[in-house]
């Protein structure tokens, strides 16, 4: 669904499959669930809560525990924040393990 030029406030916007252009935020909270994709083109947010819940929330929480292990894993978020810094991806995503 694509949202252009309103303004939100104070409710729940979910991100997931939405496509917001020239949108103000005022007061919400904002979630991303990890779905679908997610457009955000010059769109503005003030005093908005994050929160991620389903897949996303997964992923953090995952990254997360990684990051405690320290050593070789910690530098691998390390080097996936310095990738989202850069507004880069390092490639195509790993194909999943065998399970033989």
């Amino acid at each position: 669904m694509q949202i252009v030029g309103a303004t939100i406030e104070d409710q729940r916007v979910v991100l997931d499959f939405h496509h917001f252009r020239g949108c103000t935020f005022r007061r919400c909270k904002i979630v991303y669930h990890g779905f679908g994709p997610v457009g955000l083109v010059e769109s503005g947010f003030e005093d908005c809560e994050w929160g991620f819940d389903g897949p996303a929330a997964s992923t953090i929480n995952f990254m997360t525990e990684m990051y405690r292990m320290g050593g070789g894993v910690a530098d691998l978020i390390e080097k996936t924040f310095e990738n989202v810094k850069r507004g880069s991806h390092p490639g195509e995503p790993l194909p999943p393990p065998s399970l033989n």
